[in-house]
């Protein structure tokens, strides 16, 4: 009987935690301070242009030579130190504590959507 018991309490456990307890949550909404071509105009076309076509005087990337999936995947690393699994370690060490600084002063953004706005840049070079 004990034994029936416990493996009633057990799974009724199992059960809540797995269902979060009914409680359906929305996906949590980032919002931003500055739009995406605010965030590049700001703080990103110094070094990479006005098309994102680089600077190799600074030895800054081009950044309008990849498609957005690419570029998500360079954002991705540079922002979260290199987690995705892709990056070469070095390549955005730089940009990554530049980044840390940006996010700092409220140049954050979205991914996806400066990945789409480079894409734009390109095809407007």
């Amino acid at each position: 009987m004990i034994k029936k018991i416990s493996t009633i309490a057990l799974a009724t456990v199992a059960f809540i935690a797995l269902t979060g307890c009914g409680e359906d949550k929305a996906p949590e909404v980032k919002t931003y301070k500055y739009t995406t071509v605010q965030v590049y105009e700001k703080s990103c076309i110094k070094c990479h242009g006005k098309h994102g076509e680089g600077n190799p005087k600074k030895k800054t990337p081009a950044l309008n030579d990849r498609t957005p999936g690419e570029m998500a995947e360079d954002l991705y690393d540079v922002k979260n130190g290199g987690t995705s699994g892709q990056s070469s370690g070095t390549d955005h060490e730089v940009m990554e504590h530049n980044m840390q600084k940006l996010v700092d002063k409220g140049y954050d953004y979205d991914i996806n959507s400066m990945a789409e706005f480079l894409s734009y840049l390109a095809k407007t070079n």
